[in-house]
């Protein structure tokens, strides 16, 4: 097994280079930065990491060094995926319930749908979900889906019209995406 060593942030090595730069002292830096000297001569040593400094001190070095809070958060290692995350209104089951249920009040396809689905898996529910969702006439961009899934249901139905409309709009897609 080999030792791996943690790879220090270059953010404390900015700050005293910028300080250094401007003549100031290492009290003014850590002064600026709402930090002790003994802190900031901690991360110049590499026996404390920057990382663990609050949100509030970053912001300040990034202040200090005149870069954006996003770049002295990644170059001290504070940003984590989850940072690149949309916070959700709702939780990812509460979604997937709102689009089943959705589902089930279609006018051509929610009579369809099995009462199982209810007590299906999770993962099982969110496929359905997201296929549903794909096939929605509620999103402009998801039109082209609608209209297709509608001229099919029509054409299985036997109606001549919709086999017609259906030939088109498989030839449009073969054209456009190389789909059906």
């Amino acid at each position: 097994m080999a030792l791996q060593i943690a790879r220090p942030s270059p953010t404390p090595r900015f700050l005293v280079a910028t300080s250094t730069k401007r003549g100031e002292t290492l009290a003014s830096l850590a002064k600026a930065l709402g930090v002790t000297y003994e802190r900031l001569s901690q991360w110049r040593r590499g026996e404390a990491t920057i990382s663990r400094a609050g949100r509030s001190v970053l912001e300040k070095a990034a202040r200090y060094l005149g870069l954006p809070t996003v770049l002295v958060l990644a170059l001290s290692g504070g940003l984590a995926l989850q940072d690149f995350v949309w916070p959700a209104k709702r939780t990812l089951r509460e979604r997937v319930q709102l689009e089943i249920e959705r589902l089930r009040q279609d006018p051509h396809i929610g009579a369809f749908v099995p009462t199982e689905l209810e007590k299906a898996a999770p993962a099982v529910q969110l496929f359905v979900a997201f296929l549903y969702h794909q096939l929605s006439p509620g999103d402009p961009s998801n039109g082209a889906n609608y209209k297709w899934l509608m001229a099919l249901h029509d054409a299985a139905a036997g109606h001549a019209e919709a086999q017609a409309k259906l030939g088109g709009l498989n030839s449009n897609a073969t054209k456009r995406t190389g789909l059906f």
